[in-house]
């Protein structure tokens, strides 16, 4: 008599809860507390304080990496919550950055302008490069937040890293204009003794704003240091340089693919393998950014003789879960039977794969012993010559 079919996948289903419940439990009893620390530290008798943190800072970081892999379950209605509760706020963050950065150009241009001050030009520059920064990420968050699944089949999330990065570039471009304008204008008075990413942008302006206010009324009102009102232009420009370049450069590796960290790639592995205990093994979990989140890849090991429908099954589902966590864009779970195979095989190579070196000492005896045997070599075919 054949067996039931559903009775056959709730008796999986129950067995694969089975298994992550067992795994969770036994995660939550490896966790040290702060107080099993504490007596584990006084039992060890570590005899240096050094040390001592080196030992608390491994396992507070082996507690992170257990609460990240017992709440990875929660990570998708937890983000959802949150889009619910905090999207308003991100809304009223943009567009009331947008009307500061406005009124703060107005403001810093008319003091600029009535006093003639170096240092408040470049703060209104500042200003006014927040302002058209503003106008991008406006544009930008907008596009983000409206799918069309026809152009664009994996969402335009990626456009907001775009507008980073085009945020970033537009406050470079005006520290590179500001440090180039006061280089020609100080080169032409040199004769004369008197010359004049919203979060990391509000912070700039609360020191560009105060150094340039501080730096311009020193200049102006004490004439033996006049040239302290340049001097903290040419630093406003450094300064926006420096903190915009920087930010530019970092989501530029968002979009290149940079690899996700190692914490992320094991809890990637965690959530995969207590997913199912059909699942025998993870051949490889790879994370790379797509924009700010991850695309993830994970290989599966199963058993040959599962038939497809139970592979493509148990295959799916830890896909929608590692979809779930907060960090994951899209992920993407392929099943195998073998783990002995080469895993760069199974697409196209995208680059050479070289032969790992030996270390530096080898390669130099290595060559110090075949020095030596050709210098042996060259003797005897000398002595071979003289005899005959």
């Amino acid at each position: 008599m054949d067996a039931n079919p559903s009775a056959m996948f709730e008796t999986a289903q129950s067995q694969s809860r089975m298994h992550e419940n067992q795994t969770t439990e036994s995660l939550r009893a490896f966790k040290r507390e702060d107080d099993d620390n504490n007596k584990r530290k006084a039992i060890l008798k570590v005899p240096s304080h050094g040390k001592a943190r080196r030992i608390k800072k491994y396992y507070n970081r082996q507690n992170a990496l257990i609460d990240a892999y017992l709440n990875s379950a929660d990570e998708e209605a937890a983000e959802a919550e949150d889009t619910v509760q905090n999207g308003w706020k991100v809304k009223l963050a943009i567009n009331g950055s947008f009307s500061v950065n406005f009124f703060l150009f107005i403001i810093q241009m008319y003091a600029a302008i009535s006093t003639g001050s170096l240092s408040l030009f470049g703060t209104a520059a500042d200003a006014f490069m927040d302002l058209v920064s503003s106008i991008v990420m406006l544009i930008t968050s907008k596009l983000a937040a409206k799918p069309n699944i026809r152009k664009f089949p994996v969402g335009r999330k990626r456009v907001e890293t775009v507008g980073i990065i085009l945020f970033c570039a537009l406050m470079t471009t005006v520290a590179v204009e500001l440090i180039s304008v006061m280089f020609v204008y100080c080169f032409l008075i040199r004769r004369y003794p008197a010359a004049g990413i919203f979060m990391l942008d509000h912070r700039n302006d609360i020191f560009v704003n105060a150094f340039g206010l501080i730096m311009s009324i020193i200049g102006t009102k004490f004439k033996k240091v006049w040239f302290l009102d340049p001097i903290g232009a040419f630093c406003i420009a450094c300064i926006i340089l420096f903190s915009w370049a920087s930010t530019a450069f970092e989501h530029m590796w968002f979009l290149v693919g940079k690899s996700a960290p190692q914490d992320f790639l094991n809890k990637l592995v965690y959530v995969s393998v207590t997913h199912d205990s059909r699942i025998q093994n993870i051949d490889t979990a790879r994370a790379y950014h797509a924009g700010d989140k991850y695309y993830v890849e994970v290989d599966i090991i199963m058993g040959q003789e599962e038939r497809l429908k139970v592979t493509h099954d148990v295959a799916e589902k830890p896909q929608r879960k590692l979809e779930g966590l907060a960090d994951v864009e899209r992920a993407f779970v392929h099943v195998d039977y073998d783990g002995n195979h080469d895993v760069s095989e199974e697409h196209k190579p995208l680059y050479e794969l070289e032969e790992p070196k030996a270390p530096l000492m080898e390669r130099v005896r290595e060559k110090l012993r075949l020095k030596s045997r050709t210098e042996e070599v060259t003797n005897t075919d000398v002595d071979l010559a003289l005899a005959t």
